[in-house]
């Protein structure tokens, strides 16, 4: 089931799930989604992120770990505005649209596991009124070793969807 935070929704609007459109993806993300995905010493990988990450698989304790960090990304913000809310929803319509191809693409292909996404905006480090997107991929069963938990009141702007959100693919 999917899950949007308060702070998501008050920025997004309801409804915000049923306005995504196929075109939403972004074009290069597009290319991550038909390579598919692969099963890999027990974790689910989308195959481009893995063959682009570099770093020790020993280094992480859980598959789940693992995971995150394989199947982690930045949103894209080519084309977005720099700031303010529009930045926000651009950023979100983005990863959420990747995120569903994506998760609709594991239904797709068979792969019997439970798969789960969180897409976010949040502020930089450096400077809290500017924002970035991010969008992960992880076994659902790793949910709670990696700290997935109800979204609530100061959880941010943030979605989680799960693979049987997105049985259907986002319409044309």
């Amino acid at each position: 089931m999917s899950v949007i935070s308060p702070d998501a929704e008050q920025a997004l609007g309801s409804g915000f799930l049923t306005r995504l459109r196929a075109d939403d993806v972004y074009l290069p993300m597009r290319s991550v989604v038909e390579e598919g995905w692969v099963s890999e010493g027990g974790a689910m990988l989308l195959v481009a992120f893995r063959d682009s990450y570099f770093g020790d698989r020993s280094a992480f304790s859980t598959v789940g770990e693992y995971e995150t960090a394989v199947n982690g990304r930045g949103i894209p913000e080519d084309g977005i505005p720099s700031s303010g809310r529009e930045k926000v929803r651009h950023l979100m319509r983005r990863g959420v649209a990747f995120a569903w191809a994506a998760l609709h693409a594991a239904n797709a292909s068979n792969q019997r596991v439970s798969l789960m996404s969180r897409i976010s905006v949040e502020p930089t480090l450096f400077d809290p009124e500017v924002v970035t997107g991010y969008v992960t991929f992880f076994t659902a069963e790793f949910a709670s070793v990696l700290g997935v938990r109800p979204l609530g009141e100061k959880d941010g702007i943030q979605i989680l969807l799960e693979s049987a959100d997105c049985l259907k693919p986002l319409p044309g």
